[in-house]
């Protein structure tokens, strides 16, 4: 409570004096502070030994707010930074590179409307972990969809997995390995996805893991390269152990004990 206690604070001091005077109505700093911290909460994604918090954030919101937003942009962005750094260091959440907040125009949003949109981003002298998953859940792990193997056995979630998804290197091999322990598994580019690939080929969603009665399947959502399996173009494929699933460039292999099934 206490340290939602001085977010709360520190949030409300945005709207203090002279942006008071500028944002007496339609969308407050304070709103868009608040989001971002709850994007930051839902966005986490674990590697084999770190987790790591969105740092880019994309604010859309409607024209009335976005020209009132213009002038103190700068200044904002500045304040959300700060708040960004300070709630990754008080959760000890990783950054991939310093935090990046962009606003856009949306027409068909009004006055007080806007979204926010999260997702890890890279400095040019730091190196995305190839394949994340989100944090399990600690307080309910049956809800959790995709987790590191080694987290898996760290949480005695075991005997849950109900298939593995191998990461592989530009050579073929084996880089970490994916338990997938509930369906459907999200893969994308977003930090909202199961399954995060940090690669630009990647589509934002790109393909769902489901299983049928036993049986996966790798169904493409859309995206704008395509999914294979085994080199060949894939709308929806049923999944055999061995088959080599590529996503924009990243290759993961899929293994299950039965073929076909979990």
């Amino acid at each position: 409570m206490g340290v939602a206690r001085d977010v709360e604070k520190r949030l409300e001091g945005m709207v203090e004096g002279f942006f008071a005077r500028v944002f007496r109505s339609g969308l407050q700093p304070v709103e868009i502070g608040k989001r971002i911290l709850r994007e930051m909460e839902e966005g986490r994604t674990v590697s084999v030994n770190k987790i790591y918090a969105p740092n880019e954030f994309r604010v859309s919101m409607g024209a009335e707010d976005y020209v009132r937003f213009g002038p103190m942009e700068a200044g904002l962005t500045r304040e959300f930074s700060e708040l960004i750094i300070d709630q990754a260091k008080t959760n000890r959440w990783n950054l991939m590179g310093l935090p990046r907040i962009s606003f856009q125009e949306v027409e068909r949003m009004g006055k007080g409307q806007f979204n926010v949109e999260a997702s890890l981003a890279a400095d040019s002298n730091q190196q995305m972990p190839r394949a994340s998953t989100r944090e399990p859940n600690q307080q309910d792990l049956s809800a959790t969809r995709a987790v590191s193997s080694l987290t898996a056995d760290r949480l005695g979630m075991a005997n849950e997995r109900k298939a593995e998804l191998v990461v592989l290197d530009e050579r073929g091999e084996a880089k970490d390995r994916i338990s997938i322990t509930k369906a459907p598994v999200s893969v994308g580019r977003m930090s909202t996805n199961d399954i995060v690939l940090s690669d630009s080929n990647v589509s934002r969603r790109h393909a769902e893991l489901r299983n049928d009665g036993g049986r996966w399947t790798v169904a493409d959502l859309g995206s704008t390269n395509g999914t294979l399996v085994n080199g060949k173009l894939a709308k929806e494929h049923q999944l055999n152990d061995g088959d080599k699933i590529t996503f924009g460039t990243s290759e993961l292999m899929f293994k299950s004990s039965a073929s076909g099934g979990a």
